[in-house]
């Protein structure tokens, strides 16, 4: 709308003024009609009206890639919670498991306490593991129901709405094949929204200077006035042409070229900061993407090494060389590795999302995701 009120400025604006004189004073011309009529031209500075429009179309483009912005930000927040959701779930499932274990093995503690075999502060530190667990899991469900509450405020539903949610499949429909070597610092200059904005605000500025100087010259002036029903005046149409110039301001335009000129300074030295910014934050996300992901490939490893020395210690306590507590050992290990993937997973997944962001919004990578 201010965009619009910038290109009506180009044309004069008319203002059209009636009196009706209740008593009137009588002039050398004698005894006029009460009902008076004036039409004039007001407000018309059609070269400050062509820098309006332009300060105000940039101010559009800067509103448009804020508006833009906020919804990168909130896609980019939503494809983190929905595979937080999934990762806590897995590791409600796996802390589950653990106690489950860890009873089996306070129970097999409690018969063999009974028999007289079992140490008894090792029986009491698998109960204190087992309330361990459990704390953990309580711990776990309060972050699901958070993130849940969190991803409702987002999609606009009441707190209390049930939100029905399938995130098996969430980190594959998020990142649909994304890769942190698929973006480039030069993408990220390209097409970062808040560099984009803060370029956008240096050009407003610019246009500022520009209007500045401009106001330094005389300004023109165009004179339409209809005057009738005036005493001691010639009535009739009166047109005429010229221009204004301040003769002495004290300097004060010649200073406000300048201190446009120390704003736009300050805005070239803030987008300068912000790439700056930009980069250290993409070398950071790049590298948590990186140690995530051999992380994530160490803990695989360790996985697998934990399912063999599961089984391993199965055949050992089926042929009597172990005894059972041993055996839920490694399973719980083998849990524990699991849930170590996990997090690394995670970590990975959520810099991905990060760095997507950071290079313009997690849509542009995935077609799936519109708005």
């Amino acid at each position: 709308m201010d965009l619009k009120d910038a290109h009506s400025e180009v044309l004069p604006t008319i203002l059209l003024s009636t009196r009706y004189y209740l008593t009137r004073v009588t002039g050398t011309t004698g005894e006029t009609s009460p009902v008076s009529v004036n039409v004039t031209i007001t407000n018309w500075s059609p070269y400050v009206a062509l820098f309006k429009i332009k300060a105000y179309g940039i101010l559009v483009d800067m509103a448009q890639a804020n508006h833009f912005l906020k919804i990168s930000e909130a896609i980019g927040e939503m494809a983190k919670l929905f595979v937080q959701i999934e990762m806590l779930k897995c590791k409600i499932r796996a802390h589950r498991q653990m106690v489950a274990l860890l009873r089996s093995k306070v129970d097999y503690g409690k018969s063999r306490d009974e028999q007289g075999n079992q140490d008894p502060l090792g029986l009491k530190g698998w109960e204190i593991s087992v309330r361990g667990q459990l704390v953990q899991v309580k711990t776990l469900e309060g972050e699901l129901e958070a993130a849940i509450g969190k991803l409702k405020a987002i999609m606009g539903f009441h707190p209390d709405y049930y939100l029905p949610l399938d995130t098996r499949d969430a980190i594959n429909q998020v990142l649909n094949g994304f890769d942190a070597s698929m973006v480039t610092f030069s993408d990220i200059q390209g097409e970062n929204l808040v560099l984009k904005i803060l370029a956008k605000k240096e050009q407003l500025q610019s246009v500022k200077v520009a209007t500045a100087y401009m106001l330094l010259l005389p300004q023109p002036v165009l004179l339409f006035q209809n005057i009738t029903n005036t005493p001691d005046v010639t009535s009739g149409l009166n047109v005429a042409i010229g221009f204004d110039q301040y003769i002495w301001d004290g300097f004060r335009r010649v200073r406000d070229v300048k201190r446009q000129k120390m704003i736009l300074r300050q805005a070239h030295i803030e987008r300068t900061t912000q790439s700056e910014a930009l980069y250290n934050k993409y070398r950071t996300l790049h590298t948590t993407a990186d140690v995530a992901a051999q992380t994530g490939a160490l803990n695989r490893e360790q996985s697998k090494l934990a399912e063999l020395s599961e089984e391993r210690e199965l055949l050992r306590y089926k042929s009597g060389d172990v005894p059972f507590d041993a055996y839920l050992e490694s399973r719980v290990k083998k849990v524990e590795t699991d849930v170590a993937a996990l997090k690394a997973l995670e970590q990975r997944v959520g810099s991905l999302i990060d760095l997507a962001t950071l290079a313009g919004g997690l849509n542009k990578y995935n077609a799936r995701i519109k708005y």
